[in-house]
């Protein structure tokens, strides 16, 4: 199997160590030159975790700077099974999209791992919904620097398509749900990945936001009965939104919540890891697009409308 993993960020140098003993032949787009180098002279090193430390670099692994040089993957490299889309919702510019529509055969399929929602129906009207995987995941990860990962918690992996879909369920999804799985990566095919989503957007819509303005750990959230107080309140808005949309969420999903905060407790959430170094957030792709649609729909979600104008306040 040939991947092309585009985004050597934390989950994409994870995914890249942990595979590349399992595939044919991968590419790993970074980006940054610095950091393309780097990967190539250095390979990944997978630290944190049993195996110590783990370098992948040479023959199974080719590292590229980020989409422009994807014409040079794509002509050194005459086919993907599948690119692994793990960039950051901003980065899914036009310019990325017509990258990946070059670098796509017919029997290419696309993965896509961002946080939020609407990234999904802009890929599959650009790039056709029967190419186009949707994932969530549950793994976590830290970046130590250009080239070092820390695998900091195991998590739980759901690939599937949205609801009017079932093509999925053939033989080669099968096969790479196995070698996600031979990997470390428990791995699930979901039909129901728009539940999926939004169960991970309503996670990520309560920790994310709170833990970049009160800057603090994912587990400080529960130490105190205020930010608890403003965690359900978020919660239950989300809930509402949802519902209001067709969406039913399920009845554990508080608990949850609170159970992966505890998991994650000493992790510093990706938005919280942007404010303190300076970078663009995801709150528009995640609160931000949560109040769009409650005022579409005539909703009042005032705990997420103040939580994204204190995130855009601190960008």
């Amino acid at each position: 199997m040939r991947i092309m993993i585009i985004g050597a960020g934390s989950l994409g140098l994870l995914f890249a160590a942990k595979l590349s003993a399992f595939c044919e032949h991968m590419t790993v787009i970074a980006r940054t030159i610095e950091q393309a180098d780097k990967l190539d002279q250095k390979g990944i090193e997978l630290v944190g975790t049993a195996e110590a430390i783990r370098t992948t670099h040479g023959g199974v692994i080719d590292f590229r700077y980020y989409i422009e040089e994807a014409e040079t993957a794509k002509s050194s490299l005459h086919h993907f099974d599948y690119i692994f889309l793990m960039v950051k919702q901003p980065a899914i510019t036009q310019e990325l999209i017509n990258n990946l529509k070059s670098l796509m055969s017919k029997d290419t399929y696309l993965i896509s791992f961002q946080n939020g929602i609407g990234h999904e129906e802009r890929l599959s009207e650009e790039l056709g919904r029967d190419r186009l995987l949707l994932a969530v995941t549950t793994e976590g990860a830290r970046r130590e620097g250009l080239t070092a990962v820390t695998h900091t918690g195991h998590g739980i992996s759901y690939i599937g398509t949205s609801e009017d879909s079932d093509h999925f369920v053939d033989s080669i999804h099968i096969l790479l749900v196995e070698m996600l799985e031979k990997a470390g990566f428990h791995t699930k095919m979901s039909k129901n990945m728009d539940v999926r989503i939004w169960s991970k957007l309503t996670i990520n819509a309560v920790i994310n936001p709170l833990t970049a303005i009160l800057r603090v750990k994912n587990g400080d959230l529960l130490l105190s009965p205020w930010t608890r107080s403003l965690m359900n309140d978020l919660y239950q808005e989300t809930r509402m939104v949802a519902t209001a949309k067709g969406i039913l969420l399920p009845d554990e999903l508080w608990d949850t919540l609170l159970s992966v905060c505890e998991a994650t407790s000493l992790n510093h959430s990706s938005m919280l890891q942007d404010i303190e170094q300076s970078r663009r957030t995801e709150i528009d792709h995640i609160n931000g697009s949560l109040v769009k649609m409650a005022k579409e729909l005539k909703l009042e979600i005032p705990t997420h409308q103040t939580v994204y104008q204190l995130v855009k306040a601190l960008e």
